[in-house]
């Protein structure tokens, strides 16, 4: 909820000029965007607080993907380096900034998050 209602999140209902298709979650979608993209809820119908942290698809796979998953690149992907990323238009490499490059707006949100570079998750440990 914290993260839902920080400045930077919002709830989309189209997309370039249109209403939102089923597979970008229809009818609404939150973006919140320094996470990965599949950690925003799609498909928003209904809305159920909790106290307790729900399961979701991508915790069946905890040695990849926890349920804090923010970009960051110090947290090494046990299949493929997160630390660089590319301009969709020119192919242009990065350093994939932490946070996407919002660490000013959502970095008091994860103190514990690493600033340095981390040792791979070793088989069965689980990801943040």
């Amino acid at each position: 909820m914290v993260e839902a209602m920080n400045d930077f999140a919002f709830v989309a209902t189209g997309i370039c000029g249109a209403q939102l298709l089923k597979q970008h979650g229809a009818p609404a979608c939150l973006v919140v965007p320094w996470k990965y993209g599949y950690k925003s809820p799609k498909s928003i119908v209904q809305v159920v607080l909790t106290t307790e942290e729900s399961s979701t698809f991508w915790q069946i796979q905890p040695h990849e993907y926890g349920f804090v998953s923010n970009v960051n690149s110090n947290i090494p992907h046990p299949r493929w380096n997160r630390g660089t990323s590319y301009w969709l238009d020119t192919g242009a490499l990065f350093d994939t900034p932490i946070f996407n490059g919002y660490e000013e707006q959502v970095a008091h949100l994860y103190p514990d998050e690493p600033r340095s570079l981390q040792r791979p998750l070793a088989r069965g440990e689980r990801a943040r």
